[in-house]
């Protein structure tokens, strides 16, 4: 619906104008004012896309009017009508930023057709507003991403073009499914309404989305909470949530995001918990009074999923709660660092068991407590040989799941999904894919898929909706957004720019 000031001293033309607007069809909000005085005081509490004013009015002539209005509203039509022939009344009304001048009595043929021109250039003006944009959302996504991704991006360019000063927290969310690409067009407005503030929220893939948002003081831990029940209540959908410490600085929000994701890589050892923290993360890391139970569990873990590199700090842990300088039962200290060596054994699978009784015993006559670590570390250093002649550089399941996703990407692809075609945990895959590749593997498959998108683009004359299917994506919308996000370009400028570029070579 449009909205049209009327301005007029007589009343039977503002009539006669309110008649030949009910003629155009359109639905319009009317509104009307005797001068050009009331009109101002109007202006100031209401907004209207079209001004229509006589010229010859008390007060505030129209012309008068036109020139308050056209600087205090430049996108604001405005049409002048008068009974004065003047050629220079027409050539000020132009210079103060008027769309037409009619004269009176108006012809009825003539105002249909400069209402039909006026509405066509507001719808216009309107439909270039949008696309501008979506055209900078997708600049602020493109250039987000890579920066997070540690991609090469002027940072001063960034700054100019990227508000992100006003942003003080940000918050990953991991979903079970492919929420973000079935649900992003309609959840971000419900999310808002349901936690009560504003943000800016950036697509990584279907399975994964970064919050970023602006209060600074404000319990993070509860909104992380609000949000979990969001997603399980009104969407059914599991999802896990990572919030960052304060942002200092523009400069570190890469680092905080590769904190984020580790945070939620490790979720593995915590599998009842959705909701994590920056801080809550480091201080756990940093505080060595971790009780004893609690760090055996944690180490058997790292046994079981082959972690070396928590294995290792987690052992250094134990041997600071039981330093020499302390009082321990001797017998409750080789109890724990015996169950350690058994669990080494058993994940190298080796079937000497004479030998690991050997050990045993030899744990157990050992007189010093360092002897006691030195057997442990002498095991942990065998377990450490034993996986990198297993695996040769690359784990076996990892490579099991590239390959998987090489062949069935155009399917429905996820971390559950591919976990269980490896017979891993969804979070401990989550964690040695990273390992490995040094990437995300959601986001392993989002650049495989777009990758595949821009091959196809570029070497076939399939439909856009086609190849959208073709690499995975239920959603066409989604999948031209989430390519324009990672390339910078639309897949219809990918493909006319790529026809470009062959006629001229073929020119040349």
């Amino acid at each position: 619906m449009y909205r049209i000031l009327i301005v007029d001293d007589e009343k039977l033309e503002r009539n006669g104008i309110k008649f030949l607007l009910k003629k155009t069809g359109t639905e319009l909000e009317v509104f009307e004012a005797s001068n050009g005085r009331d009109a101002l005081e109007f202006l100031k509490h209401q907004t209207v896309e079209i001004l229509l004013t006589d010229i010859k009015m008390p007060y505030v002539s129209g012309l008068e009017l036109a020139e308050k209005v056209s600087s205090q509203y430049p996108e604001m039509k405005i049409v002048m009508f008068s009974g004065y022939s003047d050629f220079s009344y027409a050539q000020t009304a132009i210079r103060y930023g008027v769309s037409d001048y009619i004269l009176k009595p108006v012809d009825p043929l003539e105002f249909q057709k400069t209402m039909k021109k006026l509405l066509e250039e507001i719808e216009r003006e309107k439909a270039e507003e949008v696309q501008q944009i979506k055209t900078q959302d997708y600049l602020y996504q493109f250039f987000l991403q890579n920066y997070l991704y540690g991609g090469k991006v002027d940072i001063e360019e960034m700054k100019r073009n990227l508000d992100f000063q006003q942003y003080h927290y940000m918050v990953l969310i991991q979903t079970s499914s492919s929420f973000f690409e079935m649900e992003e067009e309609i959840f971000k407005e419900k999310l808002k309404e349901e936690i009560r503030r504003d943000f800016f929220y950036l697509n990584l893939n279907a399975g994964e989305g970064l919050f970023f948002f602006k209060e600074k003081h404000s319990d993070y831990a509860l909104l992380c909470r609000e949000i979990y029940q969001f997603f399980k209540l009104r969407y059914n959908t599991e999802c896990l949530l990572a919030v960052s410490e304060e942002l200092k600085s523009f400069e570190e929000l890469p680092a905080v995001f590769e904190a984020l994701e580790m945070v939620l890589e490790d979720q593995f050892y915590q599998p009842e918990k959705h909701i994590f923290s920056l801080k809550e993360n480091e201080d756990r890391e940093t505080n060595t009074a971790l009780g004893d139970a609690e760090l055996l569990k944690r180490i058997l873990e790292d046994i079981h999923h082959r972690d070396m590199g928590h294995l290792k700090n987690h052992f250094e842990q134990l041997k600071v709660m039981y330093h020499p300088e302390k009082a321990y039962s001797e017998m409750y200290v080789k109890f724990l660092f015996s169950s350690i060596i058994k669990e080494i054994y058993e994940a190298m699978d080796l079937p000497d068991e004479k030998r690991l009784s050997r050990e045993i015993d030899r744990l157990y006559r050992a007189k010093r407590l360092q002897d006691v670590w030195k057997l442990t570390e002498k095991a942990m250093e065998e377990l450490e040989e034993y996986l990198a002649e297993e695996e040769k550089g690359t784990r076996s399941e990892v490579t099991q799941v590239k390959n998987y996703i090489y062949q069935n990407y155009q399917g429905e692809l996820s971390v559950d999904i591919l976990a269980e075609k490896v017979y891993l945990s969804p979070g401990y895959l989550s964690y040695i894919f990273k390992q490995e590749t040094g990437m995300n593997l959601n986001r392993f498959i989002k650049a495989f898929r777009m990758d595949k998108a821009k091959e196809l683009l570029e070497n076939s004359q399939k439909k856009i909706s086609q190849i959208a299917k073709e690499v995975g994506f239920s959603n066409n919308s989604y999948f031209c957004r989430s390519f324009r996000e990672y390339f910078g370009v639309t897949p219809e400028f990918c493909r006319k720019g790529t026809a470009e570029y062959e006629k001229m070579d073929t020119e040349i």
